[in-house]
């Protein structure tokens, strides 16, 4: 195999690898990745199934959900999906604790998978809370942050959207921008019936008549008691059923704004006996499920507007604010309410500079490792391209360019070397007789045979027209003799179309002496002898090399170009 072309290949065969192993390991880490995210989405949807969605069951939702936290190769999707559904479950539990430290990477993971219906459902969800438990201002910080991600009505998930419209008109209400909120009031209305076809009928009656509410305490902000409170009889009318097992969120959503109107149209009306059943009923519903601030609130307002004579009342009153304040006060004390929603928000810049760390790290390394197989790609295409440019297009050869640098470099380091010159027979006659295509023919085959000598200490150029000059590196004399009677063998075997032959005469020149001076000298005098034969030069003195290379190295009489 010819040396030089070995090299090249081996190049070529390097830079194609490169792009080979580098394509073939994306594809295989994506293939990787993408069964182990299919896998994890299997667990997912298979917890998912299992969920009970009762009360005296959410313990055993968090068993299900905890466990795939720490599943390998999780996209942000699904993070977004585990952590939605156990902060979910915190919230449900009362665990608020627990709750603001896992919302904080729910929103996280939602917010970069760009789910905007699970985003928006937990910042509507951590509004609501801040809302029964009457700290409004947390409330409307939130929802004003939850509106900034988008338009609700945009989103596509009717739960997360019923969710959002109910604190967002709240937020609203407070803004004093009624018409608004009277338009998200619609919506919830609107968006029960699809939430119903998603989940069960019983919700439908559920989402209509919280968002009937709404429009009744717009009412009341109004200062439209009356109508208000007509409002609200109504509702009641219509959607209370005697037998429903009153959960947290229609207490919230539906009883207590409604008995909210019933106690202030009473006390407008100056009837203290009603306001004060209707506060007894709110207030079974605030002990419930623990509004202690909303239940101290209102029964501030009660007290100061019951008259004087009204003693007693006012005393049992005072006793339940007495009582709720330093219930809440333990409440609170014990929750952490605040610290933990502070450190909910730690929790998301935490998350968030450390996921900004990783992927700075990750195109640092990529980058890295990007320019260096750039760098070697351009290095090994700019020594492909060296080569081909000091390479003669026609007989393959290096051409006399890359020799002169060849024996720049070969003085310079003081390398001893050795050169054969090789001129064929009779080359113009070829030309002449059987034309230049003929003659190309000729060149490309003789030029086949050096090149196919080449070694790492033996490289050959195309000197001129029909010459050629090899290049030997640290090779004794003797072999120099021996590797051209070689060549000129193997050319005199030669046999090309129109039984054409060639044979060459070579000169050898060696150190100390100029060898490409001597090898020409000695090449003239290998021709004056006859041609077809190798001339030397030792001791001042002109040899001529026997032929005899065939019979110590046997070879077939004839090779044949093809």
């Amino acid at each position: 195999m010819r040396y030089r072309s070995r090299v090249n290949r081996c190049i070529l065969f390097i830079i194609l690898s490169l792009f080979v192993l580098t394509l073939a390991g994306k594809i295989i880490k994506a293939s990787y990745l993408k069964t182990e995210q299919k896998k994890n989405q299997a667990l997912i949807d298979e917890a998912v199934s299992k969920i009970e969605y009762t009360q005296d069951k959410l313990a055993y939702d968090l068993e299900l959900f905890l466990p795939l936290t720490k599943l390998k190769n999780l996209t942000d999707e699904q993070n977004g999906q585990i952590y939605l559904l156990i902060t979910n479950f915190y919230y449900l539990n009362n665990d608020i604790k627990s709750y603001f430290e896992t919302v904080g990477r729910a929103l996280f993971y939602c917010q970069r998978a760009k789910n905007f219906g699970g985003t928006l459902y937990l910042y509507a969800s951590m509004a609501k809370y801040f809302l029964q438990i009457g700290a409004e201002q947390l409330a409307f910080e939130v929802t004003a942050k939850m509106a900034s991600f988008g338009s609700i009505y945009e989103c596509d998930n009717v739960l997360s959207r019923i969710q959002a419209f109910q604190v967002y008109s709240s937020y609203l209400i407070n803004e004093k921008e009624f018409d608004r909120a009277y338009l998200a009031a619609v919506k919830v209305v609107e968006d029960a019936d699809l939430a119903s076809i998603m989940t069960s009928p019983a919700i439908k009656n559920e989402y209509e008549r919280a968002g009937q509410t709404i429009k009744a305490t717009i009412l009341l902000n109004q200062d439209k008691i009356n109508e208000a409170y007509t409002m609200a009889c109504s509702l009641f009318e219509r959607y209370v059923n005697p037998d429903e097992v009153v959960s947290q969120f229609s207490a919230f959503d539906f009883y207590m704004p409604l008995l909210e109107i019933q106690i202030r149209w009473a006390v407008a009306q100056q009837n203290f006996e009603k306001a004060i059943e209707y506060f007894k009923e709110y207030g079974k519903y605030c002990d419930m499920f623990f509004f202690k601030n909303k239940k101290i609130r209102m029964a501030g307002f009660l007290m100061s507007s019951l008259p004087l004579e009204m003693s007693n009342e006012r005393r049992e009153i005072y006793t339940w604010l007495s009582e709720d304040s330093q219930s809440l006060v333990k409440s609170l004390v014990k929750d952490y309410t605040f610290l933990v929603y502070d450190k909910f928000s730690t929790i998301m810049t935490e998350l968030d500079l450390q996921n900004t760390i990783y992927e700075k790290t990750r195109d640092k390394v990529r980058s890295t490792v990007f320019n260096l197989l750039l760098a070697a790609v351009i290095i090994l295409l700019c020594y492909t391209l060296f080569n081909e440019a000091q390479t003669d297009g026609l007989t393959k050869l290096s051409n006399r360019g890359a020799l002169n640098t060849k024996i720049f470099w070969l003085e310079f380091f003081k390398i001893h070397y050795s050169a054969i010159m090789i001129d064929l027979d009779d080359f113009k006659k070829i030309n002449d007789t059987y034309g230049h295509k003929t003659g190309d023919e000729v060149l490309k085959g003789v030029s086949g045979i050096v090149l196919d000598a080449e070694h790492p200490h033996m490289r050959a150029y195309r000197y001129g027209g029909e010459e050629i000059v090899v290049i030997f590196e640290r090779t004794s004399f003797d072999d120099v003799i021996r590797q051209a009677e070689s060549i000129r063998s193997k050319i005199c075997r030669l046999k090309f179309e129109n039984e054409v032959k060639i044979t060459a005469s070579f000169g050898i020149g060696t150190k100390p002496e100029n060898p490409i001076i001597q090898a020409d000298e000695n090449l003239y005098y290998a021709k004056r002898k006859g041609k077809n034969i190798v001339a030397y030069k030792l001791n001042n003195k002109q040899y001529l090399a026997e032929r005899r290379l065939e019979i110590r190295n046997p070879m077939p009489d004839t090779i044949i170009i093809q």
